[in-house]
């Protein structure tokens, strides 16, 4: 039965024997002699890997189902209300708030419509030469070179040319990483969105006031505080389901949180189809075990 099961997958997704074999961890000897029936081996530990590997990829298909459009939600259409002024009007602006609230969505979606956008997604690890080099590739230009030449090569592109700076995660930036960003906007005139953790309020206003010039160019923020507003869950759950008929439940066990409402509804349309029961309240608290809070 199995083995039926292995060619039908095989034959839907495409896959040879040797992506099968290495997908189960066997040799395609090993695939070779199963698909003939002619495996001498543990074929039931052999049947117990390909039907798991059946299940991940119906799990796989049945999530494809799921709607994942960007939704305009109202904290959505307010951060993107806040990144057309300041990119209208070259000004620097800050977006800041909890995680899981759709701050790097709404940052993805203006730069899908906004064809001028540049967005630039920081880590820890950069320091203010990474920054500068990061910009220099969105901007398709050489990221060789001084410090001083690539901030002469990023102001030299950027002037007149009505961009915006889109810095998601800004909070990971070191104070001169913040600086040198001021310096490009008050320079090159471009708009600069910095977006981020409620730690990059902190860090803009600096612990003994060196930010202040920075700080002082920031003349719109959106914060988000720490969870969205139920209608906004609400209207999350029903563009992914298709449905307004869980929203108060998924709502509920959300926390506040458009990413942990986006790993529920999955988990839970995943449980159900396994269980071979409907989503129910009971089903979506027994998923909530395995969330982390």
């Amino acid at each position: 039965m199995s083995k039926q099961l292995l060619k039908g997958l095989m034959s839907q997704q495409g896959m040879d024997q040797k992506q099968v074999a290495n997908a189960l961890g066997v040799s395609i000897t090993t695939i070779s002699q199963y698909l003939a029936g002619k495996y001498q081996g543990r074929v039931e530990e052999l049947d117990m890997k390909v039907e798991a590997l059946i299940a991940t990829y119906k799990a796989k298909v049945l999530e494809k189902k799921l709607n994942v459009t960007f939704v305009p939600t109202f904290a959505a259409r307010k951060m993107m209300d806040l990144i057309n002024e300041v990119h209208v009007e070259g000004d620097m602006g800050m977006i800041y708030g909890d995680a899981g609230l759709g701050k790097t969505q709404a940052v993805l979606q203006y730069a899908r419509q906004n064809s001028a956008a540049v967005v630039i997604e920081t880590d820890g690890s950069y320091s203010p030469k990474v920054l500068l080099q990061k910009l220099c590739g969105a901007l398709k230009l050489d990221g060789r070179g001084t410090i001083d030449q690539l901030m002469d090569l990023i102001i030299g592109r950027l002037v007149g040319s009505s961009r915006v700076l889109l810095i998601d995660e800004a909070e990971n930036l070191s104070t001169r990483s913040l600086e040198f960003l001021r310096r490009i906007h008050d320079k090159s005139g471009v708009g600069v969105v910095l977006v981020g953790m409620p730690q990059l309020l902190v860090n803009l206003r600096g612990r003994r006031g060196e930010l202040k010039q920075l700080y002082s160019r920031v003349w719109r923020h959106c914060p988000l505080g720490n969870e969205l507003s139920a209608s906004d869950l609400a209207l999350l759950t029903e563009n992914t389901l298709g449905t307004k008929e869980f929203n108060t439940l998924f709502v509920k066990y959300s926390q506040g949180n458009a990413r942990r409402l986006n790993k529920l509804i999955r988990g839970a349309v995943r449980l159900a189809h396994l269980n071979e029961c409907p989503i129910d309240e009971d089903l979506i608290k027994e998923y909530t075990k395995l969330l982390i809070n």
